[in-house]
């Protein structure tokens, strides 16, 4: 399974990120950009790249998760893909979930 992970960079800083892969490691491979972004590629082409390779969406929830115009187009995009929803919430549960508790929040304007 090909998991791409969505994430605030305000609340996971690099070691966090770090705890993330390895916490997810068991269900396979995992893109997190700040730790796999290819380098000499624009941001938004390998976004785009690792969720067509993805199988599954992991939202890492956190206090300004929905804040940012990235999370949002990434949880727009996963929904419209129909990818498996996980959610890592700030607890470190690991659960399923569904869009529709995402989507609210990712089509909202700041």
């Amino acid at each position: 399974m090909n998991a791409f992970v969505s994430y605030s960079r305000r609340d996971n800083p690099l070691w966090r990120l770090a705890e993330v892969e390895l916490r997810l490691g068991a269900i396979g491979d995992v893109y997190i950009d700040d730790l796999h972004h290819p380098p000499n590629v624009d941001r938004h082409v390998a976004v785009i790249a690792a969720l067509d390779a993805a199988s599954s969406f992991v939202a890492v929830l956190s206090p300004h998760y929905a804040q940012t115009p990235w999370t949002r187009f990434e949880v727009r995009e996963a929904a419209r893909r129909g990818l498996p929803l996980l959610l890592l919430t700030e607890a470190g549960v690991v659960r399923m979930g569904c869009y529709d508790e995402l989507l609210p929040v990712a089509n909202a304007i700041p």
